[in-house]
């Protein structure tokens, strides 16, 4: 199980990558809703975050 520092920084870290994904993909679309692909883009990716340490 991963302890409550180590989970806190991987969160951070994931908003962080998809921030920067997102930053991206608005210049390519511009009419993304920010908010909702940000927290899809962090979910996916905690998701396999999970899934790897398993």
């Amino acid at each position: 199980m991963i302890d409550t520092v180590a989970q806190q920084s991987l969160i951070t870290t994931v908003f962080e990558a998809s921030s920067a994904a997102l930053d991206r993909l608005t210049h390519l679309i511009p009419d993304l809703d920010r908010d909702r692909t940000e927290y899809a883009l962090a979910t996916l990716l905690l998701e396999e975050a999970w899934v790897s340490s398993r």
